[in-house]
């Protein structure tokens, strides 16, 4: 019998169940587990053995066993389990991998999947365990995604073989690595495939350089490791509205103005919390690198037709449509207010102080009068 129960408990559900160390559960085991064991099958003179059985009452499930949704295969998977803090010990988090038996969940704060291999999913237990119970009362079975581009833990189980693996090296990012024509293996979207045929490949005709075939396979190379081939036709207005900046032949300020807005909501998100960087959908750095090229277009355009705007300011006539447009562009984008209804007016100012002193009703960002001060001040 004692060999019995031994086997029993070791492999309790089939390796699905283990124990708790709960006081019930405590209880349950010295009744089933009392150290006198029976000569026969039918000797109940120091113990009742019908007793045995009570050891079903601390066993419970804690298998987590991880499975691609794709496939529904069970696969390996990187877990992060964080302890609650204690008077006995502090907050700590410990990597197992899965399929594995969880501690006791009463001692856990969060539950979460973690790797470059699977997207990540969190389950916070500081809040609500029923969650992970039904989880685990159901053979434990929990959904994950594997990545674009990434190997299941079996079959590269280093992470060497993966796409994203193979096309970085010492001298290259993973963008100037990144070969456009290996993208039916990330992903089948047609969008997808489409743009990397046609924008990211050198043509015989060559209507693109160098520069924008590598931007376009940076927009290419985010879509497909991000998984958010909805992002692809943001990336490609943000580049038309830059370029067309750049160039001074923007006709109208709306595509100016939304970038502004794009700009300002990813450094709220982005920059002033890092926290929320994998919440973004633009994780790179090609939104501060459009912006640079459009401060650097406009800040040149200023160079060279100051007059322009010390004329609107002083509420000069107009100049000609096409110095509108991008006098238009400018003011948009640094949040220039109608200066022409107000009793406040930036010309004449002597100092930067002067300058400050006079801007601080119009709502002007402190970053784009910096950059109107060399104009302003020198009229």
């Amino acid at each position: 019998m004692a060999h019995h129960m031994a086997l029993g408990l070791l492999f309790l559900g089939g390796g699905r169940y283990t124990l708790s160390t709960l006081n019930s559960a405590i209880a349950a085991l010295l009744c089933a587990l009392y150290p006198h064991f029976p000569a026969h099958s039918t000797d109940n003179r120091y113990h009742l053995q019908a007793l045995r059985h009570l050891a079903v009452l601390a066993a419970e499930p804690r298998l987590l066993v991880p499975v691609d949704v794709d496939n529904l295969k069970p696969c390996y998977a990187l877990l992060e389990v964080t302890y609650k803090e204690t008077r006995w010990y502090n907050e700590t988090t410990i990597e197992l991998m899965a399929p594995t038996l969880l501690p006791e969940l009463h001692l856990l704060k969060r539950v979460k999947v973690k790797g470059p291999r699977y997207w990540e999913l969190s389950v916070d237990l500081s809040k609500d365990t029923e969650h992970l119970k039904s989880i685990l009362s159901r053979d434990g079975v929990l959904y994950v995604k594997l990545r674009a581009g990434q190997l299941p833990y079996k079959d590269d189980p280093q992470g060497w073989k993966s796409l994203l693996a193979s096309t970085i090296n010492q001298r290259k990012s993973g963008v100037r690595a990144f070969k456009p024509e290996a993208i039916t293996t990330f992903t089948s979207e047609p969008a997808l495939v489409s743009f990397a045929k046609f924008f990211c490949k050198t043509s015989e005709d060559g209507n693109y350089g160098a520069d924008s075939l590598l931007l376009f396979s940076s927009m290419l190379y985010e879509c497909v490791t991000q998984e958010c081939p909805e992002m692809l036709p943001t990336y490609i207005a943000i580049e038309q509205a830059v370029r067309a900046v750049s160039r001074g032949d923007l006709l109208q300020t709306f595509p100016l103005w939304q970038m502004r807005l794009v700009v300002e909501l990813w450094n709220s998100r982005v920059m002033l919390n890092p926290a929320k960087r994998h919440d973004a959908l633009l994780t790179s750095e090609f939104l501060p690198v459009m912006k640079n090229m459009v401060d650097v277009a406009l800040d040149s355009w200023l160079k060279g037709n100051g007059s322009v705007l010390r004329s609107y300011l002083g509420g000069g006539a107009l100049p000609q449509s096409s110095l509108s447009a991008m006098l238009a562009c400018f003011l948009v984008y640094r949040s220039i207010p109608c200066l022409r209804n107000t009793r406040t007016h930036l010309e004449g100012c002597r100092t930067v102080g002067e300058l400050l002193s006079r801007s601080s009703q119009l709502g002007v960002p402190l970053r784009d009068l910096l950059r109107l001060a060399p104009v302003l001040l020198g009229s």
